[in-house]
């Protein structure tokens, strides 16, 4: 049985284009040592996330963003602030060991984050990719913004963003989608690139000001949801990766960090 450590250096192993010292994939609770018979995997390390996944009897959960609040290692601060306390008693009482997986699982070939986003979204005629490797641009059959918004609901319904929110003229012929990797969303170098409807999520630098006006004012629209809907189905690939990758372990895939709900009038 691999032990939490082998887990972790797995990961870092694979991710040729990140720099270990610096990485936000480190271990955040448990014994390194300690081997491995059931994992968990989702999105974040949520107190709901990480009771069901003690409940399972899980020694390790892999996490994708923060469990303390952080995203700089080693996530001190808030351990044993409000809520970050019942974490650190959970996971001390539990053995539970506690591995994110962030900056290696974002470019992860083919199955990572921003490729599982595209893939759910059903975009699948790459066009281009950002310099920086960080975005990708798609081509679709030209339809109009309201139709293309409504696909990219009925995509990510499921999943439980019950609404996009959509900035641009409903009419404007959208051909040219473009989605960034988790709150890393997309910026002006993609419209100078052909993009002409941006898809990113309001954890990102969107501010209203400097972001999504000035795309439309560029002629691109924009459509925003949750960070958790842009990363979920590449937390679930994650997931399967773990079982492919040691067939020998239980593994579950965990979604039940919070969702926001939207209120119409």
């Amino acid at each position: 049985m691999p032990t939490v450590k082998d887990i972790h250096e797995h990961f870092l192993a694979g991710a040729a284009w990140e720099d270990p010292a610096k990485s936000v994939d480190t271990i955040k609770a448990g014994d390194p040592s300690r081997q491995v018979t059931s994992v968990a995997v989702g999105w974040m390390a949520t107190i709901y996330d990480l009771r069901k996944a003690v409940d399972l009897g899980c020694e390790l959960f892999i996490t994708h963003e923060p469990t303390f609040w952080e995203h700089h290692a080693p996530e001190l601060k808030n351990r044993n602030a409000p809520g970050g306390r019942e974490k650190t008693l959970l996971l001390e009482q539990s053995g539970m060991a506690v591995l994110r997986v962030h900056d290696s699982w974002d470019k992860w070939p083919q199955i990572g984050v921003r490729e599982a986003w595209a893939a759910g979204l059903g975009l699948s005629e790459l066009v281009c990719i950002s310099d920086d490797g960080w975005c990708a641009m798609y081509r679709i059959p030209e339809t109009t913004l309201r139709d293309f918004a409504r696909q990219v609901l009925a995509r990510v319904k499921p999943i439980g963003q019950d609404s996009v929110q959509v900035m641009g003229d409903p009419q404007m012929k959208i051909s040219r989608p473009c989605i960034g990797v988790g709150c890393y969303t997309p910026g002006m170098d993609m419209i100078s690139k052909g993009a002409d409807c941006m898809i990113g999520n309001f954890d990102g630098n969107w501010y209203y000001w400097e972001s999504r006006e000035r795309f439309v004012e560029c002629k691109a629209a924009v459509i925003t949801v949750e960070h958790g809907c842009t990363e979920h189905w590449g937390m679930k690939n994650c997931a399967d990766y773990v079982a492919r990758t040691w067939p020998e372990l239980k593994v579950h895939y965990l979604d039940l960090y919070p969702r926001p709900w939207t209120v119409i009038c």
